[in-house]
């Protein structure tokens, strides 16, 4: 089972609320949900891939303003549960077991779809007839000639 196809399964549990799960630094939450959060909270949207949107909140900053994030989730009414990492909990995926971190119950969501248009989405850009990722903003190969620049800058001054 992939991690996408576990918070899948959790929001089948769970079809009227946003649901966000610990996946390494961040909070992640994919397909409708994540629309629901940039829709109500303005959180940037990526692709996770070809159809399915995903967004996240930082865990560092989750867990040190913790009752600041809960206020504001509650004021915009927002029915969500936030999925941790934890010892002996109910969910299992990948030898990590999961259960809430904590759960607020507002309004249902009304969002069906995974991803909005994925060829005009401003925020990362899926190109589907190669099947990955493109990067608009930065000329990749440009980056790599002045690392490789810098690098042999670096060891030619160690001479």
């Amino acid at each position: 089972m992939k991690f996408y196809e576990f918070i899948q399964y959790l929001q089948k549990e769970n079809p009227d609320k946003v649901i966000m799960v610990k996946s390494g630094a961040f909070f992640n939450a994919i397909g409708r949900d994540a629309i629901v959060l940039e829709s109500v909270l303005g959180f940037k949207r990526t692709c996770h891939a070809k159809l399915l949107c995903k967004c996240g909140l930082p865990v560092s900053y989750v867990k040190e303003n913790l009752e600041k994030v809960k206020n504001r989730l509650k004021e915009k009414n927002i029915s969500i549960i936030l999925y941790d990492e934890v010892e002996g909990g109910r969910y299992k995926y990948n030898n990590k077991t999961y259960d809430v971190l904590f759960e607020l119950e507002g309004e249902s969501i009304k969002e069906n779809r995974n991803s909005l248009n994925c060829i005009e989405c401003k925020n990362n850009v899926y190109n589907k007839d190669i099947n990955k990722y493109e990067i608009e903003k930065e000329n990749f190969d440009n980056l790599i000639k002045i690392i490789k620049s810098e690098i042999a800058k670096f060891f030619d001054k160690k001479s």
